[in-house]
Protein backbone atom coordinates (compact mmCIF):
# COMPACT_ATOMS: atom_id res chain seq x y z
CA UNK A 1 0.00 0.00 0.00
CA UNK A 2 1.48 3.79 -0.78
CA UNK A 3 1.71 6.17 1.88
CA UNK A 4 -1.27 8.82 2.03
CA UNK A 5 0.29 11.15 0.47
CA UNK A 6 0.21 9.12 -2.74
CA UNK A 7 -3.71 9.30 -2.91
CA UNK A 8 -3.78 12.81 -1.53
CA UNK A 9 -1.68 14.34 -4.30
CA UNK A 10 -3.54 11.66 -6.69
CA UNK A 11 -6.71 13.22 -6.10
CA UNK A 12 -5.85 16.88 -6.05
CA UNK A 13 -4.13 16.49 -9.09
CA UNK A 14 -7.17 15.01 -10.99
CA UNK A 15 -8.93 17.39 -9.24
CA UNK A 16 -7.01 20.65 -11.00
CA UNK A 17 -7.29 18.69 -14.22
CA UNK A 18 -10.87 18.37 -14.50
CA UNK A 19 -10.91 22.58 -13.41
CA UNK A 20 -8.65 23.18 -16.58
CA UNK A 21 -10.57 21.07 -19.42
CA UNK A 22 -13.34 22.13 -20.74
CA UNK A 23 -15.01 19.69 -22.73
CA UNK A 24 -13.82 16.48 -21.21
CA UNK A 25 -11.75 15.27 -18.38
CA UNK A 26 -8.50 14.47 -19.35
CA UNK A 27 -5.37 13.39 -16.97
CA UNK A 28 -3.37 16.10 -15.48
CA UNK A 29 -2.11 19.57 -15.95
CA UNK A 30 -3.02 20.02 -19.45
CA UNK A 31 -5.36 19.10 -22.32
CA UNK A 32 -4.34 17.39 -25.38
CA UNK A 33 -3.60 20.10 -27.78
CA UNK A 34 0.40 19.93 -27.78
CA UNK A 35 -0.09 16.40 -28.73
CA UNK A 36 -2.73 17.23 -31.73
CA UNK A 37 -0.33 19.67 -32.76
CA UNK A 38 2.70 17.71 -33.20
CA UNK A 39 0.59 14.81 -34.01
CA UNK A 40 -1.72 16.31 -36.62
CA UNK A 41 -4.68 14.66 -35.82
CA UNK A 42 -6.32 14.44 -32.70
CA UNK A 43 -5.13 11.15 -30.23
CA UNK A 44 -8.59 10.57 -29.26
CA UNK A 45 -9.19 9.42 -33.29
CA UNK A 46 -8.00 6.09 -32.15
CA UNK A 47 -8.21 6.01 -28.14
CA UNK A 48 -11.75 6.33 -26.84
CA UNK A 49 -12.69 8.71 -24.84
CA UNK A 50 -10.92 8.20 -21.46
CA UNK A 51 -13.41 10.71 -19.08
CA UNK A 52 -15.27 7.64 -17.49
CA UNK A 53 -11.73 5.96 -15.80
CA UNK A 54 -11.63 9.37 -13.64
CA UNK A 55 -14.48 8.19 -12.24
CA UNK A 56 -13.85 4.98 -11.51
CA UNK A 57 -9.91 6.42 -9.75
CA UNK A 58 -12.03 8.07 -7.51
CA UNK A 59 -14.20 5.04 -6.48
CA UNK A 60 -10.59 2.76 -6.32
CA UNK A 61 -9.49 5.92 -3.86
CA UNK A 62 -12.41 5.46 -1.82
CA UNK A 63 -12.77 1.84 -1.41
CA UNK A 64 -11.63 -0.43 1.84
CA UNK A 65 -10.12 -2.94 -0.86
CA UNK A 66 -8.25 -0.48 -3.44
CA UNK A 67 -5.21 -2.90 -4.09
CA UNK A 68 -8.11 -4.68 -5.83
CA UNK A 69 -9.68 -1.70 -7.74
CA UNK A 70 -6.70 -0.39 -8.84
CA UNK A 71 -5.50 -3.80 -9.62
CA UNK A 72 -8.80 -3.89 -11.89
CA UNK A 73 -8.57 -0.44 -13.54
CA UNK A 74 -5.48 -1.01 -14.82
CA UNK A 75 -6.36 -4.87 -16.58
CA UNK A 76 -9.51 -2.65 -18.22
CA UNK A 77 -6.88 -0.19 -19.67
CA UNK A 78 -4.41 -2.67 -20.59
CA UNK A 79 -7.06 -3.94 -22.92
CA UNK A 80 -7.15 -0.47 -24.75
CA UNK A 81 -3.37 -0.47 -25.40
CA UNK A 82 -3.43 -1.40 -28.84
CA UNK A 83 -5.70 1.68 -29.82
CA UNK A 84 -3.93 4.01 -27.76
CA UNK A 85 0.19 3.67 -28.18
CA UNK A 86 -0.32 7.55 -29.17
CA UNK A 87 -1.95 8.97 -26.34
CA UNK A 88 -0.10 10.33 -23.43
CA UNK A 89 -2.84 10.55 -21.18
CA UNK A 90 -3.56 7.07 -21.88
CA UNK A 91 -0.04 5.80 -20.03
CA UNK A 92 -0.07 7.93 -17.79
CA UNK A 93 -3.56 6.58 -16.69
CA UNK A 94 -2.54 3.39 -17.22
CA UNK A 95 0.54 4.24 -15.37
CA UNK A 96 -1.19 5.61 -12.23
CA UNK A 97 -3.56 3.11 -11.68
CA UNK A 98 -0.37 0.05 -11.85
CA UNK A 99 1.29 2.16 -9.72
CA UNK A 100 -1.57 2.51 -6.61
CA UNK A 101 -2.02 -1.81 -7.16
CA UNK A 102 1.53 -1.85 -6.19
CA UNK A 103 2.83 -2.87 -9.67
CA UNK A 104 6.20 -1.00 -9.71
CA UNK A 105 8.32 -1.76 -12.68
CA UNK A 106 5.15 -2.18 -15.28
CA UNK A 107 4.06 1.43 -13.83
CA UNK A 108 7.17 2.67 -14.35
CA UNK A 109 7.46 1.85 -18.15
CA UNK A 110 4.23 3.02 -18.47
CA UNK A 111 4.66 6.78 -17.15
CA UNK A 112 7.95 6.67 -19.19
CA UNK A 113 6.21 5.89 -22.28
CA UNK A 114 4.00 8.85 -21.27
CA UNK A 115 6.23 11.59 -20.84
CA UNK A 116 8.17 10.08 -23.98
CA UNK A 117 4.92 11.21 -26.10
CA UNK A 118 4.60 14.28 -23.84
CA UNK A 119 7.15 15.24 -21.65
CA UNK A 120 5.65 18.38 -19.91
CA UNK A 121 2.28 15.94 -19.06
CA UNK A 122 2.14 17.20 -15.68
CA UNK A 123 0.15 13.99 -13.96
CA UNK A 124 2.95 11.27 -15.47
CA UNK A 125 5.55 13.59 -13.91
CA UNK A 126 3.67 13.75 -10.48
CA UNK A 127 3.26 9.83 -10.62
CA UNK A 128 6.70 9.15 -12.08
CA UNK A 129 8.64 10.98 -9.27
CA UNK A 130 6.49 8.71 -6.94
CA UNK A 131 7.53 5.87 -8.83
CA UNK A 132 11.50 6.91 -9.09
CA UNK A 133 10.73 7.39 -4.42
CA UNK A 134 9.60 4.23 -4.33
CA UNK A 135 12.22 2.10 -6.22
CA UNK A 136 14.81 3.97 -4.24
CA UNK A 137 15.67 6.22 -6.66
CA UNK A 138 15.64 9.58 -3.77
CA UNK A 139 17.43 11.94 -5.78
CA UNK A 140 16.13 11.81 -9.32
CA UNK A 141 12.53 11.59 -7.63
CA UNK A 142 13.28 15.01 -5.88
CA UNK A 143 14.43 16.18 -8.73
CA UNK A 144 11.19 15.70 -10.53
CA UNK A 145 9.15 16.85 -7.84
CA UNK A 146 11.39 20.43 -7.84
CA UNK A 147 11.02 21.04 -11.88
CA UNK A 148 6.85 20.30 -11.11
CA UNK A 149 7.44 22.94 -8.29
CA UNK A 150 9.14 25.59 -10.65
CA UNK A 151 6.30 25.40 -13.35
CA UNK A 152 3.90 28.41 -12.85
CA UNK A 153 0.44 26.54 -14.27
CA UNK A 154 0.21 24.41 -10.59
CA UNK A 155 -2.75 25.53 -8.37
CA UNK A 156 -1.80 26.36 -4.81
CA UNK A 157 -3.53 23.30 -3.14
CA UNK A 158 -1.68 20.89 -5.36
CA UNK A 159 1.77 23.01 -5.09
CA UNK A 160 1.42 22.97 -1.11
CA UNK A 161 1.12 18.81 -1.38
CA UNK A 162 3.76 18.94 -3.60
CA UNK A 163 5.80 20.59 -1.48
CA UNK A 164 5.47 18.51 1.37
CA UNK A 165 6.17 15.64 -0.44
CA UNK A 166 9.25 17.66 -1.08
CA UNK A 167 10.31 17.90 2.59
CA UNK A 168 9.36 14.51 3.39
CA UNK A 169 11.82 12.78 0.49
CA UNK A 170 14.21 15.51 1.30
CA UNK A 171 14.46 14.13 5.23
CA UNK A 172 15.54 11.25 4.13
CA UNK A 173 18.75 12.37 2.87
CA UNK A 174 19.83 12.86 6.62
CA UNK A 175 19.64 9.95 8.84
CA UNK A 176 20.25 9.57 12.20
CA UNK A 177 20.59 5.60 13.78
CA UNK A 178 21.70 5.10 17.59
CA UNK A 179 22.31 1.38 18.98
CA UNK A 180 23.22 -0.14 22.23
CA UNK A 181 24.21 -3.83 22.55
CA UNK A 182 24.38 -5.14 25.90
CA UNK A 183 25.97 -9.02 26.05
CA UNK A 184 27.44 -11.11 28.97
CA UNK A 185 29.56 -13.83 28.22
CA UNK A 186 32.54 -16.37 29.41
CA UNK A 187 36.29 -15.82 28.24
CA UNK A 188 38.80 -18.69 29.19
CA UNK A 189 41.65 -15.44 28.82
CA UNK A 190 40.25 -12.26 29.76
CA UNK A 191 43.74 -10.35 30.27
CA UNK A 192 45.36 -11.65 27.15
CA UNK A 193 47.89 -13.21 29.05
CA UNK A 194 50.59 -16.24 27.40
CA UNK A 195 49.65 -19.78 27.93
CA UNK A 196 52.50 -21.06 29.68
CA UNK A 197 53.34 -20.10 33.00
CA UNK A 198 57.12 -20.72 32.42
CA UNK A 199 59.27 -18.93 29.70
CA UNK A 200 62.62 -19.50 28.77
CA UNK A 201 65.26 -17.20 29.39
CA UNK A 202 68.82 -17.55 27.43
CA UNK A 203 71.44 -16.88 29.94
CA UNK A 204 75.68 -17.09 29.14
CA UNK A 205 74.25 -19.83 26.55
CA UNK A 206 72.50 -21.86 28.94
CA UNK A 207 68.22 -21.77 29.10
CA UNK A 208 66.93 -20.69 32.23
CA UNK A 209 63.62 -21.15 33.35
CA UNK A 210 61.49 -18.05 34.26
CA UNK A 211 57.85 -18.90 36.83
CA UNK A 212 55.54 -16.04 35.27
CA UNK A 213 53.80 -13.65 38.21
CA UNK A 214 50.41 -14.88 39.16
CA UNK A 215 49.63 -11.15 37.87
CA UNK A 216 51.05 -12.08 34.57
CA UNK A 217 48.94 -15.27 34.30
CA UNK A 218 45.90 -16.21 31.99
CA UNK A 219 42.60 -15.26 33.77
CA UNK A 220 39.34 -16.93 33.59
CA UNK A 221 36.24 -15.95 34.21
CA UNK A 222 32.44 -14.12 33.33
CA UNK A 223 32.06 -10.13 31.74
CA UNK A 224 29.36 -8.18 30.75
CA UNK A 225 29.59 -6.39 27.06
CA UNK A 226 27.85 -3.21 26.85
CA UNK A 227 27.90 -0.54 23.47
CA UNK A 228 26.61 2.66 22.55
CA UNK A 229 27.09 3.74 19.04
CA UNK A 230 25.80 6.65 16.96
CA UNK A 231 25.40 6.90 13.23
CA UNK A 232 24.90 10.21 11.13
CA UNK A 233 24.12 9.37 7.68
CA UNK A 234 24.10 12.11 4.81
CA UNK A 235 22.91 10.94 1.00
CA UNK A 236 23.93 13.34 -1.73
CA UNK A 237 23.20 12.84 -5.31
CA UNK A 238 26.94 11.69 -5.94
CA UNK A 239 27.09 9.43 -2.95
CA UNK A 240 26.58 9.44 0.50
CA UNK A 241 28.94 10.38 3.70
CA UNK A 242 28.64 9.18 7.30
CA UNK A 243 30.30 9.64 10.86
CA UNK A 244 30.07 7.06 13.28
CA UNK A 245 31.13 7.34 17.26
CA UNK A 246 30.97 4.32 19.49
CA UNK A 247 31.98 3.31 23.22
CA UNK A 248 32.35 0.33 24.18
CA UNK A 249 33.07 -1.32 27.69
CA UNK A 250 34.14 -4.55 29.42
CA UNK A 251 34.13 -5.43 33.32
CA UNK A 252 34.19 -8.58 35.01
CA UNK A 253 35.62 -10.20 38.14
CA UNK A 254 39.20 -9.37 37.34
CA UNK A 255 39.23 -5.29 37.52
CA UNK A 256 42.75 -5.18 35.89
CA UNK A 257 41.42 -6.54 32.77
CA UNK A 258 38.65 -4.45 32.27
CA UNK A 259 38.37 -2.73 28.86
CA UNK A 260 37.18 0.71 27.70
CA UNK A 261 36.91 1.80 24.11
CA UNK A 262 36.29 5.16 21.85
CA UNK A 263 36.00 4.94 18.15
CA UNK A 264 35.03 7.63 15.70
CA UNK A 265 35.19 7.29 12.46
CA UNK A 266 34.29 9.64 8.94
CA UNK A 267 33.63 7.90 5.95
CA UNK A 268 33.14 8.86 2.34
CA UNK A 269 31.58 6.61 -0.72
CA UNK A 270 31.25 7.64 -4.10
CA UNK A 271 29.72 4.77 -6.18
CA UNK A 272 29.53 5.29 -10.53
CA UNK A 273 28.52 3.36 -13.24
CA UNK A 274 31.98 1.83 -13.18
CA UNK A 275 33.38 1.47 -9.69
CA UNK A 276 32.48 2.43 -5.52
CA UNK A 277 35.22 3.79 -4.14
CA UNK A 278 35.02 4.43 0.03
CA UNK A 279 36.87 6.35 2.26
CA UNK A 280 37.66 6.44 5.62
CA UNK A 281 39.52 8.26 8.58
CA UNK A 282 39.69 7.13 11.88
CA UNK A 283 40.89 7.68 15.68
CA UNK A 284 40.56 4.96 18.39
CA UNK A 285 41.82 5.07 22.22
CA UNK A 286 41.71 2.03 24.09
CA UNK A 287 42.22 1.64 28.49
CA UNK A 288 43.18 -1.50 29.77
CA UNK A 289 42.25 -1.55 33.65
CA UNK A 290 41.68 1.92 34.06
CA UNK A 291 44.80 3.45 32.36
CA UNK A 292 45.43 4.58 28.78
CA UNK A 293 47.11 1.53 26.79
CA UNK A 294 46.62 2.67 23.23
CA UNK A 295 45.76 4.87 20.78
CA UNK A 296 45.58 5.24 17.06
CA UNK A 297 44.69 7.11 13.88
CA UNK A 298 43.94 5.29 10.52
CA UNK A 299 42.77 6.15 6.61
CA UNK A 300 41.59 3.75 4.08
CA UNK A 301 40.88 3.95 0.65
CA UNK A 302 38.62 1.20 -0.98
CA UNK A 303 38.23 0.60 -4.81
CA UNK A 304 35.78 -1.95 -5.96
CA UNK A 305 35.04 -1.87 -10.13
CA UNK A 306 31.26 -2.48 -10.95
CA UNK A 307 30.58 -5.81 -12.77
CA UNK A 308 27.66 -7.99 -13.44
CA UNK A 309 29.64 -11.25 -12.47
CA UNK A 310 29.17 -13.25 -9.01
CA UNK A 311 32.99 -11.90 -7.57
CA UNK A 312 33.99 -8.06 -7.96
CA UNK A 313 37.84 -7.57 -7.16
CA UNK A 314 38.11 -5.29 -4.49
CA UNK A 315 41.89 -3.46 -3.99
CA UNK A 316 42.48 -1.49 -0.73
CA UNK A 317 45.58 0.44 0.60
CA UNK A 318 45.32 1.18 4.45
CA UNK A 319 48.03 3.22 6.82
CA UNK A 320 47.63 3.87 10.89
CA UNK A 321 49.53 5.63 13.33
CA UNK A 322 49.73 3.84 16.71
CA UNK A 323 50.25 5.54 19.88
CA UNK A 324 51.78 3.19 22.89
CA UNK A 325 50.59 5.31 26.11
CA UNK A 326 52.85 4.26 28.63
CA UNK A 327 55.22 2.42 25.95
CA UNK A 328 56.39 5.22 24.69
CA UNK A 329 59.06 3.08 22.71
CA UNK A 330 56.73 0.80 20.96
CA UNK A 331 55.31 3.68 18.93
CA UNK A 332 54.75 2.28 15.15
CA UNK A 333 53.20 3.30 11.59
CA UNK A 334 51.79 0.46 9.96
CA UNK A 335 50.69 0.17 5.96
CA UNK A 336 48.77 -2.50 4.64
CA UNK A 337 47.92 -3.02 0.91
CA UNK A 338 45.21 -5.55 0.20
CA UNK A 339 43.66 -7.05 -2.82
CA UNK A 340 40.61 -9.51 -2.66
CA UNK A 341 36.83 -9.74 -3.62
CA UNK A 342 33.37 -9.64 -2.95
CA UNK A 343 30.96 -12.41 -4.10
CA UNK A 344 27.58 -13.38 -4.06
CA UNK A 345 26.12 -17.51 -5.05
CA UNK A 346 23.07 -18.89 -5.08
CA UNK A 347 20.06 -16.51 -5.76
CA UNK A 348 18.46 -13.61 -4.37
CA UNK A 349 16.75 -14.57 -1.06
CA UNK A 350 17.01 -17.02 1.86
CA UNK A 351 19.69 -19.11 -0.17
CA UNK A 352 22.06 -15.97 -1.38
CA UNK A 353 25.32 -16.53 -0.01
CA UNK A 354 27.86 -13.51 0.31
CA UNK A 355 31.43 -14.20 0.76
CA UNK A 356 34.89 -12.22 0.59
CA UNK A 357 38.16 -13.13 0.81
CA UNK A 358 41.42 -11.00 0.80
CA UNK A 359 45.20 -11.19 1.32
CA UNK A 360 47.56 -8.15 1.53
CA UNK A 361 50.88 -7.55 3.07
CA UNK A 362 51.63 -5.50 6.25
CA UNK A 363 54.37 -2.92 7.23
CA UNK A 364 55.31 -1.80 10.41
CA UNK A 365 57.56 0.39 11.22
CA UNK A 366 59.01 1.35 14.40
CA UNK A 367 58.92 5.23 15.27
CA UNK A 368 61.59 4.75 18.26
CA UNK A 369 65.13 3.45 17.87
CA UNK A 370 64.75 1.66 20.74
CA UNK A 371 61.30 -0.77 20.13
CA UNK A 372 62.38 -4.55 20.73
CA UNK A 373 62.43 -6.27 16.73
CA UNK A 374 62.58 -2.93 15.04
CA UNK A 375 60.56 -3.18 12.13
CA UNK A 376 57.85 -5.47 11.06
CA UNK A 377 56.39 -7.18 8.26
CA UNK A 378 54.33 -9.69 6.94
CA UNK A 379 50.85 -10.92 5.51
CA UNK A 380 47.32 -11.44 5.96
CA UNK A 381 44.57 -13.32 4.60
CA UNK A 382 41.05 -12.72 5.75
CA UNK A 383 37.43 -14.62 4.65
CA UNK A 384 34.16 -13.88 5.71
CA UNK A 385 30.75 -15.52 4.89
CA UNK A 386 27.08 -14.50 5.36
CA UNK A 387 24.03 -16.07 4.71
CA UNK A 388 20.03 -16.13 6.40
CA UNK A 389 20.04 -19.15 8.42
CA UNK A 390 17.86 -20.13 11.53
CA UNK A 391 15.32 -17.22 11.16
CA UNK A 392 18.01 -14.76 11.34
CA UNK A 393 21.94 -14.08 9.95
CA UNK A 394 24.49 -16.28 10.37
CA UNK A 395 28.31 -14.37 9.34
CA UNK A 396 31.39 -16.38 10.37
CA UNK A 397 34.89 -14.80 9.62
CA UNK A 398 38.43 -16.09 9.71
CA UNK A 399 42.12 -14.43 9.06
CA UNK A 400 45.26 -15.77 9.47
CA UNK A 401 48.23 -13.58 9.72
CA UNK A 402 52.32 -13.92 10.02
CA UNK A 403 54.54 -11.17 11.49
CA UNK A 404 58.34 -11.33 11.39
CA UNK A 405 60.90 -8.24 13.17
CA UNK A 406 63.95 -7.23 11.19
CA UNK A 407 66.25 -7.99 14.02
CA UNK A 408 66.18 -9.25 17.56
CA UNK A 409 63.40 -8.78 20.27
CA UNK A 410 65.69 -9.36 22.98
CA UNK A 411 69.21 -11.12 23.61
CA UNK A 412 68.01 -12.99 26.54
CA UNK A 413 65.09 -15.05 24.58
CA UNK A 414 65.93 -17.43 21.86
CA UNK A 415 69.53 -16.45 21.90
CA UNK A 416 68.75 -13.36 20.33
CA UNK A 417 66.75 -14.88 17.14
CA UNK A 418 64.69 -12.34 15.18
CA UNK A 419 60.89 -12.86 16.80
CA UNK A 420 57.96 -14.18 14.49
CA UNK A 421 53.72 -14.53 15.45
CA UNK A 422 51.35 -16.72 13.67
CA UNK A 423 47.81 -15.48 14.45
CA UNK A 424 44.57 -17.38 13.76
CA UNK A 425 41.09 -15.88 14.42
CA UNK A 426 37.77 -17.43 14.09
CA UNK A 427 34.22 -15.40 14.48
CA UNK A 428 30.94 -16.43 14.07
CA UNK A 429 27.83 -14.44 15.05
CA UNK A 430 24.37 -15.25 14.48
CA UNK A 431 21.48 -12.00 15.00
CA UNK A 432 18.04 -13.26 14.88
CA UNK A 433 15.08 -9.97 14.71
CA UNK A 434 13.05 -9.42 17.22
CA UNK A 435 10.78 -7.22 19.17
CA UNK A 436 11.27 -5.03 22.52
CA UNK A 437 8.20 -3.66 22.89
CA UNK A 438 7.85 -0.76 20.13
CA UNK A 439 11.81 -1.09 19.47
CA UNK A 440 13.76 -3.16 17.22
CA UNK A 441 15.75 -5.33 18.56
CA UNK A 442 18.48 -8.13 17.79
CA UNK A 443 19.21 -11.08 19.65
CA UNK A 444 23.04 -11.45 19.75
CA UNK A 445 25.35 -15.05 19.80
CA UNK A 446 28.64 -14.20 19.62
CA UNK A 447 31.84 -17.43 19.47
CA UNK A 448 35.20 -15.71 19.21
CA UNK A 449 38.66 -18.26 19.40
CA UNK A 450 42.46 -16.67 18.72
CA UNK A 451 45.50 -18.81 18.71
CA UNK A 452 48.71 -17.28 18.81
CA UNK A 453 52.11 -19.06 18.33
CA UNK A 454 55.75 -17.68 18.39
CA UNK A 455 59.45 -18.43 18.56
CA UNK A 456 58.92 -16.85 21.81
CA UNK A 457 56.81 -18.76 24.45
CA UNK A 458 55.99 -15.20 26.14
CA UNK A 459 53.83 -14.77 22.86
CA UNK A 460 51.79 -18.03 22.69
CA UNK A 461 48.50 -17.22 23.89
CA UNK A 462 44.53 -18.68 22.99
CA UNK A 463 41.45 -17.20 23.82
CA UNK A 464 38.01 -18.32 23.35
CA UNK A 465 34.93 -16.43 24.57
CA UNK A 466 31.15 -16.83 24.19
CA UNK A 467 28.63 -14.24 24.69
CA UNK A 468 24.80 -13.53 24.19
CA UNK A 469 22.76 -10.19 23.99
CA UNK A 470 20.49 -7.97 22.96
CA UNK A 471 21.16 -4.98 20.59
CA UNK A 472 18.66 -2.51 20.46
CA UNK A 473 17.76 0.60 17.56
CA UNK A 474 17.23 3.42 20.18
Amino acid sequence: MLPTLVTDVSLLKRRVTHSLAASIVTIGLFSSARAYAQTGQPETQFCPDLSRYYAEMTLADADDNKDARWAALATSLAELQSRCLRSSEYYSLLGAAQLNSGKLDVASESLERSLLLDPSNGAAQIDYAEALYAAGQLFPALQLNETLLARDDIPADLRDRLNERQTAWRSNTKQHFLQFDLLAGYDNNLNGAPGADQITLTLSGEPVLLSLNTDLQQQEGAFSNARLSSRQLTLSANGQSSWTNEVRGRVSQDTRSDLLQFDSRYSVIKPTRRRTLQWDAGVSSLFFGGSALYSAAQTRLRYQPNTSKRCAPVYEIASQYQRFHSQTALDAWESKATLGANCIAGENGANMLRYGFDAGYINNRALDARRPGDDRDGWQVNFRAQRAVFGGELTAQASYTRLTDDSSYSPILVNGAARWQERNQFLIQHRTPLRLGAKGALFLVNFYHQEQSSNIELFDLTDTAIEFGVSIAL
